[in-house]
């Protein structure tokens, strides 16, 4: 058995090696060009995201909603970015609501209804996704 993997092992160095060897055609092939990949038409549009004005307006409409949603600014601005992009997407209102009340519940805010998912929706088109 010693002498059947000796060999197993020898036979996968000269294999190995022989990829090394420096009788290899010297000729270079150049890399062919890749062609360009086609353009999408679904192009991903830009999210806005709030300037500092059009914060403070959204965390007051947030914090009217439920005060807890804004106990982190800055994560609430986050998740209110996300919903930017379901708008920018066009997803339908229903949609965009059920995603809202996802993306906002949970930690300090507790579950949120659908109603209040559709609030936050209409919050982040009021004050800086158009």
């Amino acid at each position: 058995m010693r002498r059947f993997v000796s060999a197993a092992v020898i036979v996968a160095a000269t294999f190995a090696l022989a990829g090394c060897s420096g009788s290899e055609d010297k000729t270079e092939t150049k890399p062919t060009k890749a062609a360009a990949p086609a353009k999408s038409s679904t192009a991903l549009p830009k999210v806005p995201e709030p300037n500092a004005a059009q914060t403070t307006a959204l965390v007051t409409k947030l914090r009217a909603i439920k005060p807890e949603l804004v106990v982190n600014e800055e994560r609430a601005v986050r998740r209110s970015v996300n919903v930017c992009s379901d708008v920018v997407g066009k997803k339908d209102d229903a949609t965009m609501a059920k995603n809202a009340n996802f993306r906002f519940s949970g930690g300090t805010a507790g579950q949120l209804t659908d109603a209040q998912g559709a609030q936050i929706v209409d919050a982040v088109k009021a004050t800086f996704c158009k």
